[in-house]
């Protein structure tokens, strides 16, 4: 799947869930000491963190409509849908929220993690609404 936007660049803190993203698959921080799941800006907790791999669903927290580009690579996507989603381990993950148009957006709607593939930058999830 390719989704409009700005090039995405990994640096070393988020290395593992890029490099996940290219293959399908997402991976989330876990503590090792606790087992608290984390989004993958998290970088510490009680104990060492450890990158393991999550289900990929989640509900539908929030979501939002995008009317005005934040960037010139949106442009021609708009509006777009971005949403909250509360992942099945329990972080929040934000994403792009795509497919079954014109569904409307419902809080606690099924949503799956699918990925984007750009031909520039890195890899990422992306949020399909798995409908009513």
């Amino acid at each position: 799947m390719t989704v409009p936007g700005p090039a995405i660049e990994a640096d070393s803190a988020t290395a593992p869930f890029f490099a996940a993203a290219a293959r399908d698959r997402l991976l989330l921080p876990r503590c090792v000491s606790c087992g608290t799941w984390h989004p993958p800006e998290v970088a510490t907790c009680c104990g060492p963190l450890e990158w393991v791999p999550a289900a990929g669903r989640g509900v539908l927290v929030s979501w939002a409509v995008v009317h005005a580009a934040p960037h010139p690579a949106f442009a021609d996507s708009l509006p777009f849908r971005t949403a909250l989603v509360e992942l099945a381990e329990g972080p929040w993950l934000q994403v792009r929220l795509t497919g079954a148009e014109p569904v409307t957006p419902v809080a606690g709607s099924p949503v799956r993690i699918t990925f984007a593939h750009p031909a520039e930058g890195a890899s990422y999830p992306v949020g399909t609404l798995e409908g009513p």
